[in-house]
């Protein structure tokens, strides 16, 4: 495939519109810290170790 100027502009135009799309973000004002969720944090770390367990038992 031949790369010529066109291409090239428009990658490049696509890349830079891209990007500032990426960027932007909007205002969300003042965040509030929130509780920890402790029950979740729990039930990943059992799900977890019940993953590698079981990965460790098939293997």
């Amino acid at each position: 495939m031949k790369w010529n100027s066109f291409k090239a502009k428009a990658l490049l135009a696509a890349a830079s519109l891209y990007s500032t799309v990426v960027m932007a973000s909007p205002d969300l004002g003042e965040a509030e810290q929130q509780a920890t969720n402790w029950h979740a944090i729990i039930m990943f770390i059992i799900f977890v170790g019940f993953t590698l367990f079981i990965t460790k038992w098939a293997a």
